[in-house]
């Protein structure tokens, strides 16, 4: 409801005084007012309260009686009040904002608190919701809350307009001087790519003055082997070039023309124009072909076709340098090929008969151009265009931003996690605009500002409250229906087991409006996910919300429905076809999962008893030392001690530490409790009691020296020991080598 028009009187009657009861009892309550504020409030607005030099208001000017700071700083930082400047003497003035709140305190005062402590705790329940922590809440609950619809709210969201569209011009303004610096610094590269290719031509046409100058029967040696050159008066120079297995080629001044087999081996040689003609057929000599002959074809062709008059669209040497599928598997936003390479066909050594793989030619006869700018010299953006074809006809746009790996993005931008779920362009330029559109909300996000289009877009929506978090709960999976209507379970950000009925027709209304989808889970029961444009719809509310550019209703908003059937309640007894046979497979699929699951753990239980039942090879190693004869009491002891460790640990794996206790006398030491990494205790086991009784009795005084060593803790005042079982362990096994090295000794001296 609106705000009465500010200025007007106090003293009000009949519709207006209807009108502000009506506001004080929809708006106070949230606004948190206390009497104490009010009451300042109402001696601004009778003129009475001024402010010194030393920034103290005052009832009355001069010495009057002091006004309690904090109520005056409350009213001021939400634009009731205006205080002079600090030292500054005048009156303290009312705002119309001022005007309008006193009118509603003197119609409805019995909804002002008290104290001004619970005042203070009403505002930060109302600032605490889903969204805020508690700490925030508290600290904008130390300020007022402007008029609702009042001129300081308008005020203060003009600024914050003026500010959103200053961040975009600034953000604007950036991604130019962005992309001027980059075209800089693209044509600082070029020019320095063009002068090194500039350098490597001259050092190449060196090289071939100097092999013509060796030239001799017809043969320069190059880093491809022996190579036939032809130099005759008025005749083209072609130069003839073993590049692979299969695979010739003819190069005569700017053109690449290729020598190679197409099919079976018996096919013939067949030499292929730059643009992919096929010319002739070539001699051949030793399933190898015949130079001259290649010679003779290409220059004939060469002769009555010029290149790059003719046939501009020839590409240039280097004008492929990576493969289709390297290209595909790049998959730059921009790709920009021309003029950086050749490529010619040969066959794979271990692929299908026919099939070709990419070969870049090169080589020092070969003329030469700078490679333009690409995505060779550049890195890829966070989102780009993706060919998801070979030849380019279908297109995704992807980003980085939301995971380890890329995420392709639906038509509304939004991340999805399988590339088959991604939107597919037919041309590549829209899905890089969809890339482009994608980052700008990345950075709007980064610096919490919004589009107007957005922030239209957003109060389109209009969503209450209850919708906005009936919107969240669905996207958490935390909605359900049943034959008694709906529920959310598990709602409290700060409790367990918080759960809350939900009106009858809210759910289905967003499920009307296309933002919300059904699943059936289990006969008689529904849950609930939001759909494309449902989590763009909760997106633009909760970040339109968050930069305050809109305001919750009190009402649901009713959206156009864009479902053409009804709602079907589960609680009139409702389904549609083929629900109750989906929800019925998904709970048997649910209980055999539970079965499996129940059958091995049964499985694993059963093991891990037959493995505490069984004693373990080094048990009966430690109890056949125990049993030697000769056995001091030290060693005894620390045996002991590791037979302990050993029985422990067969019966409860994760203990890390064992407490003796002195129930009788100090000879008859027993084992009472476990303990484990993280200190949780628990009672011995009477099968592990059992088998450890017998040995604990060699933990004497005696041994004392040896034993307490392996104890974390040693209390003999009341005899309580907690014994490290894994030092226990290790002792054992460096005693057990020890008698084992005395034995052989023995055994050595009475054989001699």
């Amino acid at each position: 409801m609106l705000a009465a028009p500010a200025g007007a009187e106090v003293e009000n009657s009949g519709a207006d005084r209807w009108l502000d009861v009506s506001n004080a009892r929809t708006e106070l309550p949230r606004m948190g007012w206390c009497t104490g504020l009010a009451d300042v409030l109402a001696a601004t607005y009778s003129g009475d309260l001024h402010a010194d030099t030393s920034g103290i208001v005052r009832r009355r000017e001069g010495q009057g009686r002091r006004v309690r700071a904090a109520l005056v700083e409350l009213l001021a930082s939400g634009g009731y009040i205006a205080v002079p400047r600090a030292g500054r003497r005048g009156p303290v003035t009312i705002t119309p904002d001022g005007v309008t709140a006193h009118r509603w305190c003197s119609a409805a005062p019995d909804l002002l608190h008290v104290d001004h402590r619970a005042a203070y705790w009403a505002r930060v329940r109302a600032h605490h919701t889903g969204r805020t922590s508690k700490q925030s809440a508290r600290n904008q609950a130390r300020s007022l809350v402007p008029l609702p619809y009042g001129e300081e709210e308008k005020r203060r969201r003009a600024a914050q307009m003026r500010q959103i569209e200053q961040w975009a011009k600034e953000m604007k303004a950036t991604r130019e001087r962005l992309a001027a610096e980059q075209a800089k610094e693209d044509a600082q590269a070029e020019q320095d790519r063009a002068a090194a290719w500039a350098r490597i031509q001259q050092e190449a046409e060196e090289r071939q003055a100097e092999e013509d100058d060796r030239r001799g029967e017809g043969l320069v040696m190059s880093e491809h082997g022996p190579q036939e050159i032809v130099m005759g008066t008025g005749l083209r120079r072609v130069t003839v070039t073993r590049v692979g297995s299969g695979l010739w080629n003819a190069v005569v001044r700017e053109a690449v023309y290729e020598v190679s087999k197409e099919g079976s081996e018996d096919c013939p040689w067949l030499v292929i124009a730059p643009d992919r003609t096929r010319i002739g057929v070539c001699s051949v000599i030793n399933d190898a072909p015949y130079a001259a002959s290649v010679r003779d074809i290409v220059r004939t062709h060469a002769d009555t076709l010029v290149c790059r008059e003719m046939f501009p669209e020839w590409p240039q040497p280097y004008a492929a340098a990576e493969p289709e599928g390297t290209r595909q598997g790049r998959s730059a936003a921009t790709d920009d090929t021309s003029g950086v390479g050749q490529t010619t066909k040969e066959p794979e050594p271990n692929g299908p008969e026919g099939a070709d793989r990419a070969v870049t030619a090169v080589g020092p006869s070969s003329p030469v151009g700078p490679p333009a700018v690409g995505k060779a010299y550049s890195s890829a953006a966070r989102a780009r265009a993706v060919a998801l074809d070979l030849v380019g006809s279908r297109w995704v746009a992807e980003c980085d931003r939301h995971g380890p790996v890329p995420m392709g993005l639906s038509k509304l931008g939004d991340a999805v996690a399988d590339i088959a779920a991604a939107y597919v362009y037919d041309i590549e330029q829209d899905a890089a605009d969809a890339a482009r559109a994608h980052l700008d909300a990345h950075a709007r996000e980064d610096a919490d500002v919004m589009a107007p289009e957005d922030i239209d877009a957003a109060q389109a929506l209009n969503l209450s409250r209850v919708q906005w978090r009936t919107l969240g709960w669905i996207r958490d999976g935390k909605v359900r229906e049943t034959s008694d209507g709906f529920s959310a379970y598990d709602i409290s950000p700060d409790r367990a087991d918080v759960s809350k009925r939900i009106r009858k027709t809210l759910v289905p209304r967003l499920w009307a409006a296309g933002f919300v989808k059904v699943v059936a889970v289990a006969p008689g029961v529904r849950e609930f996910g939001l759909t494309d444009e449902g989590a763009r719809a909760l997106r633009l509310w909760s970040t339109a919300l968050r930069v305050s550019a809109v305001s919750e209703p009190e009402k649901d908003t009713r959206h156009a429905a864009v479902k053409s059937s009804r709602y079907r309640w589960l609680s009139a007894g409702e389904t549609w076809t083929g629900e109750q046979e989906k929800a019925q497979a998904a709970a048997d699929a649910e209980q055999s999962a539970n079965e499996q699951a129940a059958a091995l753990r049964a499985a694993e239980e059963i093991a891990a008893a037959e493995r505490a039942a069984t004693p373990t090879v080094d048990e009966l190693t430690l109890l056949e030392a125990l049993n030697a004869d000769g056995l001091d009491a030290g060693a005894a002891a620390v045996l002991s001690a590791a037979y302990i460790g050993h029985v422990v640990m067969r019966h409860r794996p994760g203990a890390t530490s064992a407490r003796l206790d002195e129930p009788t006398d100090r000879g008859d030491r027993r084992v009472t409790r476990t303990y484990n990494v993280n200190d949780v205790e628990k009672p011995i086991t009477s099968a592990a009691d059992e088998a450890v009784g017998e040995v604990a009795a060699n933990l004497t005084d005696a041994a004392a020296v040896q034993w307490h060593t392996l104890c974390t803790w040693v209390d003999e005042r009341h005899g309580v020991y907690q014994l490290d079982l894994a030092a226990a362990i290790d002792a054992g096994a460096t005693v057990l080598v020890t008698l084992a090295k005395q034995e052989t000794a023995e055994v050595a001296g009475a054989a001699e």
